[in-house]
């Protein structure tokens, strides 16, 4: 069976996420770690909306038409009251000359109250334009400037750049508009931009309109459905968008085997990626994480029965040793340490155990190759062994189901075997009985 098609994996990964995004059901905080750009360690979920918001062809169409457009900017003209002593400045309005003269100033006739016009910038319109060429430069600054990588210079070169740096801190009509940092567009301001007759305020108020709903988790809108579409997903990352594409698809088949559960809105912080929950069950999904288990097995708490084992034991411990001397740092002394790549654990409500009624172990490997199936299989195996909550070692407690389930892209293998599961990626949607042996 051949690998699941690039397109396809891109595309329904980026279904999924709009939609899991929309209701609030899915972690933002597992989105971020799987579709980070490469090397960025990006752990905000806000900041990576705003550098992909930056990278998106409607800012990237808007800044590069900045400059001729920037040339036509909208101003008002003013008229601002002035005291004078000695000079003039525009039009004399003599009735209250005449007051100042005969008040605070009486008798001199070298005091004037003049209407003196000046031009204003900071009209509703020009404070929506500048608030977002803000969000934008900030951006580019702090994030997209030290981005060194292909997909980056394809959305913003050095030149564009260069040239939107200059345009932004030199060019005179801008300069003359409120600092960025000190503008928070009001309804009036964003409704004048909005219904404005230039293209140039209706596009900036369309884009800047995107850029808050994204941020404020507004994934109803389509333009931000689009954007989130478009950029989101970063396909060069194929492993571990591999891994968000069997998470997703097994979300949805607990949905499907497990009716009666409603998929619950997941808090900021939480360390689940998605949580199921009826009057009666709870279901607890956890990628990447340990979930409420363990799987650490500290050496110390071994004594070594066989010669066999205390040699390991030695290795060990020697290991550690030689590693303080020969990168002045130490190694973890454990006889075993791991983490499946998905956790599901079953609890019911009614009971007063902290221990699971079901657990399913998942490992995801992107991959035809036997070899890597067989070290999978392996990993598995062994997850399911040393799991445990305090002392208590799952596979060895009475009342809790303990399963395994290896997800590949393509291994031909049989799909049941002794508590252990293999599906296909692909076939994930289609094989609920196999995966509800693991569960029910």
């Amino acid at each position: 069976m051949s690998k699941l098609a690039v397109d396809r994996l891109v595309g329904e990964v980026q279904d999924e996420l709009v939609t899991f995004l929309q209701s609030g059901t899915i972690a933002e905080e597992d989105v971020v770690s799987t579709l980070d750009f490469t090397d960025l360690e990006i752990d905000d979920f806000a900041r990576l909306k705003r550098i992909h918001f930056c990278l998106s062809d409607p800012v990237v169409d808007f800044v590069e038409k900045l400059p001729e457009r920037v040339r036509s900017i909208k101003t008002a003209n003013q008229r601002e009251r002035v005291h004078t002593r000695g000079e003039i400045r525009g039009s004399i309005d003599w009735n209250q000359t005449t007051k100042l003269r005969h008040t605070d100033s009486y008798g001199d006739r070298t005091v004037f109250a003049c209407e003196s016009p000046y031009v204003e910038y900071d009209i509703p319109e020009n404070l929506v334009l500048k608030r977002l060429l803000w969000v934008v430069h900030r951006t580019v600054e702090r994030e997209l400037a030290s981005f060194d990588y292909a997909w980056r210079r394809e959305q913003w070169s050095d030149d564009q750049m260069r040239e939107f740096r200059r345009l932004y801190s030199r060019n005179v009509h801008l300069n003359r508009i409120r600092d960025g940092t000190d503008i928070d567009p009001s309804a009036r301001d964003l409704t004048a931009a909005r219904t404005s007759r230039e293209l140039l305020y209706t596009e900036a108020y369309d884009i800047y309109d995107t850029y808050r709903q994204l941020q404020s988790g507004q994934y109803d809108d389509p333009d931000v459905q689009s954007l989130l579409r478009e950029t989101l997903v970063v396909p060069e990352r194929l492993p571990r968008l591999f891994e968000l594409f069997c998470v997703f698809k097994l979300i949805r088949l607990l949905s499907r085997l497990y009716p009666q559960l409603t998929l619950q809105v997941i808090e900021p912080g939480s360390a689940e990626v998605a949580r199921l929950e009826s009057e009666t069950l709870r279901m607890e999904v956890y990628h990447d994480q340990q979930g409420n288990l363990q799987f650490h097995e500290p050496l110390d708490d071994i004594e070594a029965e066989t010669p066999y084992f205390r040699r390991y034991q030695d290795v060990l411990e020697t290991h550690v040793e030689l590693m303080d001397v020969f990168l002045d740092r130490g190694a973890g002394q454990a006889l075993y340490s791991g983490r499946p790549d998905i956790v599901v654990e079953v609890y019911e409500k009614e009971t007063d155990t902290t221990l699971p009624r079901r657990v399913l172990l998942g490992e995801i490997k992107y991959t035809e190759s036997e070899q890597t199936f067989a070290r999978g299989l392996r990993e598995l195996l062994e997850y399911t062994r040393f799991a445990r909550i305090g002392d208590t070692y799952l596979h060895e407690a009475a009342d809790v189901d303990v399963g395994g389930l290896l997800i590949t892209d393509g291994v031909e293998a049989e799909d049941v075997e002794g508590g252990i599961r293999h599906l296909t990626a692909s076939d994930i949607p289609v094989h609920e009985e196999s995966v509800a042996t693991l569960l029910k």
